[in-house]
């Protein structure tokens, strides 16, 4: 059979072809009108979700949420440099327990528009559409151009990303800069096999310096620099990954440098970004533990009240942090490491249930269609909420095993590698400790480029059985 390609310019791609030589890009004036579309499409529809649902915001995480605006109200008070002063409110251990990058997002908000949490959601639905054109452009270095369209659709229309924008917390946010750090690392994939230049260096500590400004609005990216560093074993030849993972590694620590330095001096103590994770890990090991035979806590109360009972200290039922809140996090680490010791095997079994719990899709309330909103509204309310309903893990989670088997028998392990290695780093890290659905936000990004794939190669398989007596298609 001749075999025919058909570009994806002036007429469309119907070569259903995977692999990266056969790539088709748009022209640069069809890209922008592609995600310009897309942003649009994102925004219209988180700007939908959030007229049904922001009256419920408040009554989830309430106490973090006011944590955070309480940090924010001390420094616009005090200013960011009362962040590197002991005495000052703002470096109460109690406000420790979260990185201060989302209070000083507020702090700017509420300087425009005072204590307005229709500001913040707005700004953050901006950014979360924003997120959503970074992981088409992404879909667009490593697929066809209709990939990247599918897998920017998924996003937009997705109700756990709608739900999780408005919220006042920083999780949505968080996840912006990780794509965008993978997306200046797909991009250099580019030069594989060319020598290391300056652009792609620059590129690659920019990467790093992104993963460290997430690390300012969530401790969770911690770790995964160096982690993305370990990407280079694929999709750099050999030679030539060393001195990227360093440079990335770098980036990375010189923004999260401040952070630590900061730490040290108002604490005196070596705390990386924040205090939390002995609390996550002992709570997160009691998840699973259901009839309590390992006498863990479940809860913060629950935690408090059993240091202030074993201590003899009244005063550590008060707060998670105050006082000796450091030591206190210190010692429930150990706590859950002596744990893990003790039951490696059945620990490893909880870490690959969380694993997998992280596959699931979010239910999130649907609010759409609401009896008081205008007749045109309706109009697009009504089907976007039927769309909504469709995003379950009974329906996306076979489209991700489909989209990442077909790249495995497609042999394209440097572009699955790509695609997985963000989830895999919260596969590995994150089952360890208490997990929630919006800790984990940013890797269904990723899974909804696998959907997209699935969907790509079904459809172009259906169109190849009904188009073969007119167009004959590449094969790979």
């Amino acid at each position: 059979m001749k075999r025919i390609e058909i570009s994806d310019g002036a007429t469309p791609d119907h070569s259903c072809v995977m692999g990266q030589a056969a790539v088709n890009h748009p022209t640069e004036h069809r890209r922008l009108l592609i995600v310009a579309l897309i942003f649009f499409i994102a925004l219209g529809v988180r700007l939908l979700n959030w007229q049904g649902s922001h009256n419920e915001v408040s009554a989830v995480q309430t106490k973090v949420a006011l944590n955070y605006k309480h940090l924010a109200a001390l420094i616009r008070a005090n200013g960011l440099s009362s962040l590197y002063e002991a005495s000052s409110p703002t470096s109460d251990p109690d406000l420790l327990g979260h990185p201060p990058g989302y209070p000083i997002l507020l702090s700017f908000i509420y300087r425009v528009a005072p204590d307005s949490d229709t500001a913040t959601q707005l700004l953050q639905m901006g950014l979360d559409s924003l997120s959503v054109v970074i992981i088409v452009l992404i879909a667009f270095e490593l697929f066809p151009a209709a990939v990247g369209v599918i897998a920017g659709l998924l996003a937009a229309l997705a109700p756990q990303f709608s739900w999780n924008s408005i919220l006042l917390l920083p999780d949505s946010i968080a996840a912006l800069p990780i794509l965008l750090a993978v997306l200046l690392i797909t991009r250099t994939r580019r030069r594989t096999n060319a020598p290391i230049d300056r652009s792609s260096l620059v590129s690659i500590l920019a990467a790093g310096a992104l993963i460290g400004v997430s690390c300012w609005l969530r401790a969770n990216s911690l770790l995964l620099a160096p982690f993305l560093a370990l990407s280079f074993l694929f999709i750099r030849k050999r030679g030539a990954r060393l001195r990227p993972a360093l440079i990335l590694v770098c980036g990375a620590l010189l923004t999260i440098g401040p952070l630590t330095i900061r730490n040290m001096i108002v604490y005196g103590k070596f705390i990386p970004v924040s205090l939390g994770a002995g609390q996550t890990l002992i709570e997160g090991i009691a998840d699973y533990n259901t009839d309590g035979s390992l006498g863990l806590p479940q809860t913060d109360m629950e935690l408090i009240h059993g240091e202030a009972e074993t201590s003899h200290r009244p005063d550590y039922a008060n707060s998670l942090f105050t006082p000796d809140g450091i030591e206190r996090d210190r010692a429930r680490l150990a706590r859950g490491f002596a744990v893990i010791r003790a039951h490696p095997i059945w620990f490893m079994g909880v870490m690959a249930r969380r694993a997998a719990s992280m596959l699931r899709l979010e239910r999130t309330p649907l609010r759409l269609a609401a009896t008081g909103s205008a007749s045109w509204q309706r109009l697009f309310q009504w089907p976007l909420r039927l769309v909504q309903k469709l995003f379950i893990t009974a329906i996306f989670l076979p489209l991700t095993l489909i989209g990442a088997a077909t790249l495995v028998y497609r042999r394209q392990f440097q572009t699955l590698a790509i695609v997985l290695v963000v989830p895999c780093y919260y596969f590995f890290t994150q089952s360890a400790l208490h997990t929630e659905y919006r800790y984990v936000l940013v890797i269904h990004y990723f899974l909804f480029v696998l959907d997209a794939v699935a969907i790509y190669s079904i459809a172009c398989k259906v169109l190849r059985k009904f188009t073969k007596p007119l167009v004959p298609l590449i094969h790979d």
